[in-house]
């Protein structure tokens, strides 16, 4: 069984890759984890991995600065937030690299790279059931948004609402408020309809979020006459025409 080692600074981003990791590839055994650079190059040193999962901005040595002490027998996949360190981190003698956030269908990609180095062809059933995987839909699950001159790591699930805010989104949680540099329409694409709805052309909700469906006294241009109130909160969010048919029932 070949043994992998994932390094990465983020602790969410660290236990999704682990997690997607043993789904995928459950022949890999993981080794271990290490947040930063100094603890890679002793785990590198410890556990002799097949394969390490190497991010390359981290705290105390980067990516590149660790890839130089690990053997040539090693298979290196460099885990990044820019695309643009992809030909640096081929030049480094990376087996292959993967942007964040993460992709199934990506990281099936780099499984299959790295099958074909360390470790035989699995048999058709095998690639099948892979092949399944990477067809079903992948949902977000965190989001980087800023909050004043703070970055935010959101889980996605305790989002509460989004809401478009000129050229960004408004992320609002219990916590407070953050934003992001992703339009509404595109947002949408990327998150489980089981869990969110849009409701106006400016906002999507969190269905968990939701408390009950309020007719309002007065429905104002382009509304329905439907508000959504939320769980512990005192704003109302309208529900645009377009959008009352699923909340009608509610």
């Amino acid at each position: 069984m070949p043994r992998a080692l994932i390094v990465e600074d983020e602790p969410l981003l660290r236990a999704e890759l682990t997690d997607q990791l043993r789904v995928l590839w459950p022949e890999l055994q993981i080794a271990g984890q290490a947040e930063n650079g100094i603890d890679a190059v002793a785990g590198i040193d410890a556990l002799k991995p097949d394969i390490v999962f190497l991010d390359i901005q981290m705290p105390g040595l980067n990516g590149m600065e660790v890839a130089r002490h690990i053997p040539e027998s090693c298979q290196v996949v460099f885990v990044t937030a820019y695309a643009d360190y992809a030909l640096a981190a081929f030049d480094a003698g990376a087996s292959d690299y993967l942007v964040k956030p993460l992709t199934t269908a990506r990281l099936l990609q780099t499984i299959r790279r790295l099958k074909s180095r360390v470790v035989a062809s699995p048999p058709p059933a095998v690639w099948e059931k892979l092949f399944e995987q990477e067809r079903a839909p992948v949902y977000l699950k965190w989001i980087k948004a800023s909050s004043g001159n703070t970055v935010r790591l959101v889980m996605v699930s305790e989002v509460l609402y989004f809401q478009s805010d000129e050229k960004y989104t408004r992320v609002v949680t219990e916590n407070g408020d953050a934003l992001i540099r992703l339009p509404l329409k595109s947002l949408l694409e990327q998150l489980d309809p089981q869990l969110f709805a849009q409701i106006h052309r400016s906002a999507i909700v969190n269905l968990q979020a939701v408390d009950r469906i309020e007719r309002s006294e007065q429905g104002g241009r382009g509304g329905a006459g439907l508000e959504v109130i939320l769980k512990g909160r005192a704003e109302r969010l309208t529900v645009s025409e377009a959008y009352t048919r699923q909340f009608r029932q509610m």
